[in-house]
């Protein structure tokens, strides 16, 4: 089985859900903390936070896993209020 990359065509697709690549590189290098932690609590079987993967898939990259959830809708973000 030949592995994915997310290339330019992917980014540029995730765009329409987050509008600024900084922004959506911020928030899936969180969401992928997040997917490394639960997927350690449950190696070592441990209670965490943090819920599990939104999305099936045979990815075990937690990047690519949370990727795919902002590219599914499952992930999303509010604007923090401009400070006057």
């Amino acid at each position: 089985m030949k592995n994915k990359k997310l290339g330019k065509n992917s980014i540029d697709k995730l765009k329409n859900k987050i509008e600024n690549r900084y922004i959506l590189s911020i928030i899936a290098a969180k969401r992928a903390r997040h997917i490394q932690s639960y997927i350690n609590a449950q190696k070592y079987m441990r209670k965490t936070k943090y819920p599990k993967p939104l999305i099936e898939t045979n990815s075990t990259n937690p990047l690519t896993i949370a990727f795919k959830e902002i590219a599914n809708g499952k992930i999303s973000y509010k604007k923090p209020e401009e400070k006057k």
